[in-house]
């Protein structure tokens, strides 16, 4: 058939870079595969031999191959392959008569047909500094706080009963929650009287002087107005 694609020979690496084709983009790191933003199921056989097929675009596949490579030592009859492909095409919306994508040779294998791109992965971002620990006077008590963004905005984020400045930028999950707020805030957190990196106290703080330790800390980033969101009982304290 004129027109095949010729795949130069791939590394390790770049087997494992997302390739789009037609509508759909797969990514074999995270054993994904997508039409536009929305996921296209596959079972993880199906998967397996598709991602062979396009690592091998433009040449014939034989059944041989595929058996060798994608189950070696296990028994598996022709059958689970013409399944396999016949998912993958389901999936893709292939015709076998009229294939945009994969083209059958007749007893001797597949040949993936479509133009494949290599998508270059994601600029990683740059390495993320942890803002830097000051402390605000709330009475005769050092409340630490820290400023991270500059949005136009300013948002108070207040913790539970429990947090610690430090630790917040060291769970990865929980940075990223905080940088997305900074990044469209100048986002203020503070740990509260009597937990992580402020003063120890030693009775039960009323949410009177709670509240007096939030107004410490606008007042000491020179914040006029602001938004607050809070977790657990600093909602109550908003």
């Amino acid at each position: 058939m004129a027109g095949h694609v010729r795949a130069r020979s791939t590394g390790p690496e770049d087997r494992r870079r997302t390739v789009a084709f037609g509508d759909f983009q797969l990514d074999p790191a995270n054993a994904t595969l997508k039409r536009g933003a929305v996921p296209v199921p596959l079972t993880p056989k199906a998967f397996g031999v598709l991602e062979h097929l396009i690592a091998r675009a433009g040449q014939l596949v034989t059944k041989d191959e595929f058996l060798d490579r994608l189950w070696p030592g296990v028994f598996v009859g022709d059958a689970v392959l013409k399944v396999c492909i016949r998912e993958i095409r389901q999936a893709l919306g292939d015709d076998v008569r009229e294939p945009r994508f994969i083209e059958t040779a007749h007893k001797r294998g597949y040949r993936f047909i479509a133009p494949v791109t290599s998508i270059a992965p994601a600029v990683e971002p740059a390495e993320f500094t942890p803002p830097q620990t000051r402390y605000a006077q709330s009475g005769n008590v050092n409340i630490a706080y820290q400023v991270v963004g500059d949005g136009p905005i300013d948002l108070v984020f207040v913790m539970g009963w429990v947090s610690h400045l430090d630790y917040f930028w060291t769970e990865p999950s929980f940075a990223r929650f905080l940088r997305r707020l900074a990044s469209f805030s100048r986002l203020i957190l503070f740990d509260k009287r009597g937990t992580g990196l402020s003063d120890r106290v030693g009775d039960v703080p009323t949410l009177e002087q709670r509240m007096d330790d939030v107004r410490a800390v606008l007042d000491a980033v020179g914040s006029r107005q602001a938004a607050l969101l809070g977790v657990s009982e600093g909602g109550p304290l908003c």
